[in-house]
């Protein structure tokens, strides 16, 4: 099947591969949990299925997908590495502060992750225009409320 696509494609689907393997992982680790919980869900539980879902999931395959398509060229494969590393570590670091009730925690991880966003912006420079770039600054601007959002309301204490 790799055959048939053309060979700047390949590339490009190459450097997405890490984020949406990511997101897969993520996405069936959530409906896992979902299914091992069912019988008596939680709500820091159920919150962590949504944030694996939206953020870890889809939030992760839109913008590795996009930050590969939209630039003239792909992204290094260097600043992908840097960039998966951010985004997800910041992913851990909220998940697992939002679990274990420690802000600290939300807060490093909400610090790695806005730090993966900025890089994700970065990515796509000289991208040109058109709704598809829109779309993805718009995935970024909503992804990076939400993470601000997030944090305010665990550093008010209102977040379990």
């Amino acid at each position: 099947m790799s055959a048939a696509l053309p060979a700047g494609l390949r590339e490009r689907l190459r450097v997405a591969r890490p984020f949406l393997l990511t997101a897969l992982a993520a996405s069936l680790g959530a409906g896992l949990v979902a299914a091992a919980i069912a019988h008596a869900p939680t709500r820091p539980l159920v919150w962590m299925v949504a944030y694996l879902i939206l953020v870890a999931g889809v939030a992760q395959g839109v913008l590795g997908l996009g930050q590969a398509l939209l630039p003239p060229r792909p992204p290094a494969a260097r600043r992908c590495i840097m960039e998966w590393l951010l985004f997800n570590g910041g992913n851990a670091g909220v998940i697992a502060g939002t679990l274990l009730a420690s802000p600290a925690l939300v807060a490093l991880g909400t610090a790695l992750f806005v730090a993966a966003l900025a890089a994700f912006l970065l990515g796509v420079r000289g991208a040109g225009g058109g709704w598809l770039l829109q779309l993805f600054r718009a995935m970024l601007m909503v992804t990076g409320l939400g993470a601000c959002v997030g944090l305010a309301l665990t550093l008010a204490g209102l977040a379990r």
